[in-house]
């Protein structure tokens, strides 16, 4: 080969591309079988390590190294125990709090989900991320309450079986610790297949709260755990639920509102202040409220209300009962915010609970999602013990990691909510031209805050329905609820429904 034609480049380039060649023939180990003198045969030898990085351009580039495979995680080798998680959401970004589509195959729930994200959704997509389930419909799921969309949540309680730290161990190694009277620590149930399982103390289990924290929305966290029977349900369980619903004062009768909220106190029929669907065929309507009252928002939350305007001065609808209806609780309020306005009177509640009087629904409008928290579920001591922590009194990470993410969150909120206070006092302070009086001509310039009352004033002809949430409903008359048209009573609209079913059913045998 003719080296004195080419130029230094290329020279350069050919020495390189030698030099490759050359370590990769130093590192090649010997052919298979071949052992030097006084060496250990290996069972497999070392790959050869990569060749170094060449500069040039026309030497061909080193072959990339391949990253291992992922692994499919074997579930069959960890035990799982039944536990119970109690978390909390703020529930404007969701579609609510259950998954859609409990019929639908994997991939269209993810696409339903895209459009339509919901709680749970959220809370399967961590599971399933830190390998403590097999799948959504094999972990024995169950929720507590069912919050619709843009409902929050401050004690929401799920339970399910998750992955454990726990070990498999034999018949004879059970009867061991049986013997010893430590049955407690042992489990055995159809999820592990009958096999006895070794449960681990709560230190030594996995770090559920941390781990699925890392893994969540910021604005969905999980504040305890606690182990629990696999006969235990979250929805059956569960011995009472605590609502919350939040309103400022802006003009309302709030003695008025205490009066009436006391009479929804007891076993009553709530068929009027719920929404129907006639395809759970629900016939009993009684439920119990153990206690409804109406309380100053700033008496427990430090963090509301600065006290100087009725917009300032929060209150909130404290409902606790053994169970709700659909819509039941935003029903109850809608009415309670006609007492206040003194478009209704407290009698107005007793009313709608006599099905006699009442047989059908009256049509109004329910009160508005937003400011409706599911603030707590209550369970038996000895079936719930919350874990908030892994180690007491000595390990405070997470309760330190919980308050540090909520706080940041709540500044968002909060500096989100004075920015538009602010903006709003501007309009406000506006100067506008307004008429001296009517008839005249005369302009007169004051501020759109004394130019806005001096309207509401005037306008007698339309009648605006507080919601809650900051909806108001405009209407040029009001008609008493007790006046309004009626739903047809619930009894025929069950009815109706398993006529057309069955209806639908024989159409399609027919064909």
């Amino acid at each position: 080969m003719d080296y004195e034609s080419w130029t230094k480049d290329e020279l350069i380039a050919k020495l390189r591309s030698l030099d490759v060649k050359c370590n990769e023939h130093v590192k090649r180990p010997p052919p298979s079988g071949s052992v030097s003198p006084g060496s250990t045969p290996l069972a497999d030898p070392a790959p050869p390590s990569d060749p170094a990085p060449s500069s040039d351009p026309a030497s061909p580039a080193p072959p990339r190294k391949r990253k291992g495979r992922m692994v499919d995680f074997d579930f069959s080798r960890f035990p799982q125990r039944k536990v119970a998680f109690k978390f909390s959401y703020l529930g404007w970004p969701y579609h609510g709090l259950a998954r859609q589509g409990n019929s639908l195959t994997s991939e269209e729930k993810h696409q339903i989900e895209l459009t339509y994200p919901t709680v749970e959704g959220a809370l399967f997509k961590a599971l399933a991320h830190c390998k403590l389930i097999t799948s959504e419909t094999t972990c024995d799921y169950s929720r507590c309450g069912r919050t619709d969309r843009g409902v929050s949540g401050f004690g929401q309680v799920v339970a399910m079986y998750v992955r454990s730290t726990g070990k498999f161990i034999t018949e004879e190694e059970a009867r061991v610790i049986v013997d010893a009277g430590q049955e407690h620590l042992i489990i055995r149930d159809a999820q592990n297949g009958g096999r006895p399982v070794l449960l681990p103390s709560n230190e030594h289990e996995l770090t559920y709260i941390n781990m699925l924290n890392k893994s969540l929305p910021p604005e969905i966290r999980i504040h305890a755990w606690s182990p629990v029977a696999p006969s235990f349900s979250a929805r059956f369980s569960c011995k009472s639920r605590f609502y919350r619903y939040f309103f400022p004062q802006s003009g309302l009768d709030i003695q008025a509102m205490q009066e009436a909220a006391k009479r929804y106190e007891g076993a009553h029929d709530f068929r009027n202040f719920c929404r129907l669907d006639p395809a759970k065929q629900i016939k009993n309507f009684e439920r119990i409220v153990q206690s409804a009252q109406i309380t100053r928002v700033s008496d427990q939350v430090k963090f509301v209300g600065d006290g100087q305007s009725e917009e300032g001065v929060w209150w909130q609808l404290e409902l606790r009962g053994t169970a709700f209806l659909w819509h039941q609780v935003r029903c109850m309020m809608a009415v309670l915010f006609a007492v206040g306005q003194r478009l209704e009177t407290p009698d107005v509640v007793d009313h709608m609970m006599d099905i006699q009087m009442t047989n059908g629904k009256p049509e109004y409008e329910m009160a508005s999602d937003l400011p409706l928290v599911l603030a707590d579920c209550a369970f038996d001591e000895k079936d719930v013990k919350w874990i908030r922590v892994r180690s007491p009194g000595r390990d405070s990470t997470n309760m330190v990691v919980l308050d540090r993410i909520v706080s940041k969150t709540w500044g968002e909120l909060n500096t989100q909510a004075v920015i538009a206070s602010a903006l709003l006092q501007t309009v406000r302070d506006t100067q506008a031209p307004m008429l001296c009086e009517r008839g005249s001509m005369d302009i007169n310039y004051s501020s759109w805050s004394e130019c806005r009352k001096q309207l509401l004033e005037a306008d007698t002809q339309t009648v605006r329905v507080i919601l809650g949430g900051g909806a108001i409903k405009q209407a040029k008359k009001y008609t008493p609820i007790m006046l309004r048209n009626r739903a047809e009573p619930v009894e025929l609209r069950n009815q109706a429904w398993l006529e057309r079913k069955t209806a639908n059913k024989r159409a399609r045998t027919d064909e």
